[in-house]
């Protein structure tokens, strides 16, 4: 699927731009010179890491470069991962991107994006996922988060204050603490709190788009 959002005056940033590219087919870490972005999109496959720092950073810690594709337009900084660049390969990538701060995350067509570390408080904060993937931002420390799934994938969150929580076509959202919680699901999918043991586990550990269906209760007998 192509993105809607590559856009006349799309800046592609290369791991070559740095002068620290690794030759075709290794797999040496690569920086890339990116612009200023408050949204992070990881499209089709590969796993991206977001960390608290003081500057922007975007490296490629494992992984081919010409397996992956990483621009920044309008704000947003896209990562096209290996089921576009490298389809039917079985590549694998994993990212690590750096910034003091970050409004909105999204994923599309696979993958998995996840937050780490401690980030500072902040007052909103936008999830996604569509076709499929897994976002976990747990560690986001966001007062009103809206997150959002449709057709597949699962969303992992804590807000402080309200969560704002829509499912279209199957998927599942997750949340700790006790929000207040404004839902709406259409045609399939959960919106569903957390099991409080579950709060620190790594989002592998967690089953993504599962949702137990409640007990039937047992039917009266006839006549009772």
């Amino acid at each position: 699927m192509q993105s809607p959002l590559k856009k006349t005056g799309l800046v592609l940033l290369t791991a070559a731009a740095t002068g620290l590219a690794a030759s075709p087919g290794t797999t040496a870490q690569s920086t890339y010179s990116v612009g200023a972005f408050a949204t992070i999109h990881l499209e089709s496959g590969g796993e991206v890491i977001v960390r608290h720092g003081s500057t922007q950073k975007v490296t490629l810690v494992k992984g081919r470069n010409e397996c992956t594709r990483v621009t920044v337009d309008d704000g947003e900084l896209l990562i096209e991962g290996p089921h576009r660049q490298c389809p039917g390969k079985g590549e694998e990538m994993v990212i690590e991107v750096q910034t003091p701060a970050i409004e909105k995350l999204e994923v599309s067509d696979g993958g998995t994006l996840r937050t780490q570390g401690s980030f500072p408080a902040q007052e909103k904060l936008l999830g996604m996922v569509e076709n499929g993937g897994r976002l976990d931002m747990r560690s986001l420390n966001a007062k009103a988060v809206r997150a959002g799934v449709r057709q597949g994938g699962g969303i992992l969150t804590k807000p402080t204050v309200s969560l704002q929580a829509r499912i279209e076509q199957g998927g599942m959202i997750t949340y700790w603490g006790k929000p207040e919680v404004e839902s709406r699901v259409e045609h399939g999918g959960a919106v569903t709190r957390g099991n409080p043991e579950d709060l620190n586990k790594p989002i592998e550990k967690i089953e993504i788009g599962v949702h137990p269906l409640p007990p039937v209760p047992p039917v009266p007998p006839i006549g009772g």
